[in-house]
């Protein structure tokens, strides 16, 4: 831990040559997933915010928010180094007196075996032993909402939302909850919520996690772009309504704020995604970030979360 320094947000770089972590004007974190369309810089401001260190973590934080970023440097199994890394988020959690509201993941290689373990089931297992460590058989009632796409290169990126504020989950009812998949999808399952809901002073904000192309558990539309798409679509609009965010509010540019990211495996999906996106929910250019990124199931190909802030 070293002294505190007072910033006025954390920025995400996207398309960045590589992963890094930086505390100047702002806390800035760079990931090296590409930009195909959209604007490159996401800021998250926090007013009268703090940033400080501790260990691997840079955090930015005031007296009702806090966020963090990390870049581990790793280039071997994933398990111990992420359950770790996860210990230490929910333990500076814990201290703050904060509830983990969303975490972005980037796992490098996420799709490849590595001493025969793949390696998006290696950040499981690390991910789902740190909540288990610390809240035992009732970790599922904390876990976020939560993204995991794959990135070239060594460096696994991780950044959080956390906030004073007791979230609500959510579950999709046509999907198994992550959290209870089987064994077929590795030793231990993912760690995430669909969805939450977060009541804070100034708005109410919808978090819609890393979305896919499944129902029940199983994967649907294997090398089919156009299937994948309308399967995702149909898992947000479940999402969004299990959580009460408006038709017209998940649809219109006023008076809500509404970001997404399309996470897409090949750069040649990127005209239909977008053109098939944007008619569906009349999302703006500046509303939504297009990234090449691997998604956690190899036989996927795209992957779509969102949040919509403003609403009642």
């Amino acid at each position: 831990m070293n002294l505190q320094t007072a910033v006025k947000a954390l920025t995400i770089r996207f398309g960045a040559s590589m992963a890094a972590l930086e505390l100047g004007e702002n806390a800035a974190l760079s990931i090296p997933a590409p930009l195909l369309h959209g604007e490159a810089v996401e800021t998250f401001s926090l007013p009268e915010g703090e940033a400080q260190w501790f260990d691997s973590i840079l955090t930015v934080s005031n007296e009702n928010s806090l966020m963090g970023a990390a870049v581990i440097k790793n280039a071997g199994r994933l398990e111990t180094p992420l359950r770790q890394l996860y210990g230490q988020v929910i333990d500076l959690c814990l201290e703050k007196k904060m509830h983990l509201h969303r975490v972005w993941n980037f796992v490098p290689r996420i799709n490849e075996d590595d001493q025969g373990l793949e390696r998006y089931r290696q950040f499981n297992i690390g991910r789902w032993l740190a909540f288990e460590s610390r809240f035992g058989k009732d970790l599922r009632s904390f876990m976020p909402a939560a993204s995991a796409v794959g990135i070239p290169g060594e460096d696994f990126v991780l950044y959080f939302k956390a906030g004073r504020s007791q979230p609500i989950y959510f579950e999709n009812p046509s999907q198994v909850p992550a959290y209870h998949y089987p064994s077929d999808y590795g030793p231990r399952p993912p760690g995430f919520a669909r969805g939450v809901i977060v009541q804070e002073p100034d708005q109410r904000t919808a978090w819609l996690s890393g979305t896919a192309s499944i129902e029940g558990h199983r994967s649907i539309g294997q090398g089919d772009w156009h299937t994948q798409f309308r399967t995702t679509m149909h898992n947000m609009e479940i999402m969004f309504e299990r959580m009460e965010v408006p038709e017209a509010m998940r649809r219109s540019s006023a008076p809500i704020t509404r970001e997404f990211k399309c996470y897409i495996r090949h750069a040649e999906e990127l005209s239909l995604i977008k053109e098939w996106f944007e008619e569906q929910t009349g999302a703006e250019e500046h509303q939504v970030r297009y990234l090449l990124a691997d998604i956690c199931r190899a036989e996927l190909d795209l992957e779509i979360e969102g949040s919509v802030s403003g609403f009642c």
